[in-house]
């Protein structure tokens, strides 16, 4: 079963994201909606890979996305902001723009894998 880490502060949209990981057979760890946390999960959880809000509350995801990519955790943007807004050495990184259709993003988290 693959564990992935899911970072974002809008609840009805973190609820929705873990909810299409886990119909999809996949673990979920969080949903989480504070950087601290995000940060905390990041460093120790063993995890297959990442769905990334770029803003939660206001701060940014860079020291998140810092951690994933130092452990080769592979992950994703989940973002209603274009690539500009990526932080500078994640700027080709995926993004997958919000809205989303559910079938999107389980396809980006299958090429993950």
């Amino acid at each position: 079963m693959k564990r992935f880490l899911v970072v974002e502060d809008e609840f009805f949209i973190a609820g929705h994201i873990a909810w299409l990981l886990e119909v999809d057979g996949a673990e979920v760890v969080g949903p989480v909606g504070s950087l601290d946390e995000a940060t905390a999960l990041a460093s120790r959880e063993q995890l297959d890979g990442a769905l990334l809000d770029l803003n939660i509350h206001g701060g940014p995801i860079d020291q998140v996305a810092t951690i994933l990519a130092s452990r080769g955790v592979p992950f994703v943007f989940v973002t209603a902001y274009g690539s500009d807004r990526l932080p500078r050495d994640f700027r080709q990184s995926q993004i997958v723009s919000k809205p989303f259709a559910d079938e999107v993003l389980l396809r980006v988290v299958h090429e993950l894998m």
